[in-house]
């Protein structure tokens, strides 16, 4: 009997150990628990609060954003570090063990912190926010979301780009919807020998006509002189949004064609001359001969 207790005893005592460090320990982890679950509330209603209040007072780009994010990482950090206090481990060796571990992280992640720099000085900045056209780079659409780590835009071909922050910092920003309105050319030759004070008020009523190009600026029509013919380029301004810009553009080119070859405007075409001469390499019988020469010759003017 006293050999069957004393087994029990050896067995049940490591449980019982377990359990003691369980009921002894186990308010402080729940307490550490609780202390997350809140800090991750209070930072959650926090960074809501924080970007319903600025942006309503603010017009800083994406300030708001910023500001709320800050917030809250510090709300969930004061509450790990709070947690971490519960359960019994010194915050000054975990602070000591974290500046070691930070400097093989900073190199590691040299990419991905430069990319958060880069986003949170675009974010101060504001070149752009949500919503306008720009180009970037080599890409150019509109801005559908700005982050800290990358900008989303959505290119006029319906491709979605993710370019990191760096490469936004780095690169040329031209912001169209920063302005009101966006000026365009439109190219268009004329013989040397047409009428180009017709051709002038040709173009000046086909600018009137067409809706959405603006009274102020003026439209102007500027001349420039070619080999080959004298080029009018019609200057006109409209709105800055970028996706109607192709179409006016085209629209107006194809009125002023219309218009020119109703009025008996000839656009003229590239004139050139080739001379054949005999291959003096070949055998006497054989009829080859070879270019020697291809230039450009202007229209004659009477």
């Amino acid at each position: 009997m006293y050999m069957t207790a004393s087994l029990w005893t050896s067995v049940s005592q490591p449980f019982t150990d377990l359990w003691n460090k369980f009921i002894e320990a186990g308010p402080r982890y729940v307490m550490a628990l609780a202390i997350l679950v809140t800090a991750w509330l209070v930072s959650r209603l926090a960074k809501t609060l924080i970007k319903k209040s600025i942006s309503r007072a603010s017009t800083q780009g994406h300030i708001d954003i910023l500001i709320a994010r800050i917030v809250s990482g510090i709300i969930l950090g004061i509450g790990f570090l709070l947690a971490l206090g519960e359960i019994g481990i010194s915050l000054s060796g975990l602070l000591a063990a974290v500046g070691l571990a930070s400097l093989g992280i900073g190199f590691a992640l040299q990419d991905i912190l430069s990319n958060l720099f880069a986003g949170i000085i675009l974010l101060l900045q504001h070149p752009f926010t949500i919503g306008d056209q720009v180009m970037i780079g080599q890409e150019e659409g509109t801005v559908e979301n700005v982050r800290i780590r990358d900008t989303q835009i959505l290119t006029y071909e319906g491709e979605r780009v993710y370019i990191p922050n760096q490469m936004v910092f780095s690169n040329p920003i031209v912001n169209y919807t920063s302005t009101p309105s966006l000026r365009i050319d439109v190219r268009i030759s004329i013989r040397y020998d047409a009428d180009v004070d017709k051709a002038r008020r040709l173009i000046k009523e086909v600018l009137k006509s067409k809706n959405g190009i603006l009274e102020q600026p003026e439209p102007m029509i500027l001349s420039e002189a070619e080999p080959e013919a004298l080029i009018l380029v019609a200057r006109f301004w409209m709105g800055s949004d970028r996706n109607r810009r192709l179409n006016v553009q085209s629209e107006v080119l194809e009125l002023i064609v219309k218009s020119f070859n109703s009025a008996g405007i000839t656009i003229p075409y590239p004139i050139r001359t080739v001379e054949f001469l005999p291959n003096q390499e070949a055998d006497a019988d054989t009829d080859i001969t070879k270019t020697r020469m291809m230039k450009t010759i202007p229209p004659d003017i009477d």
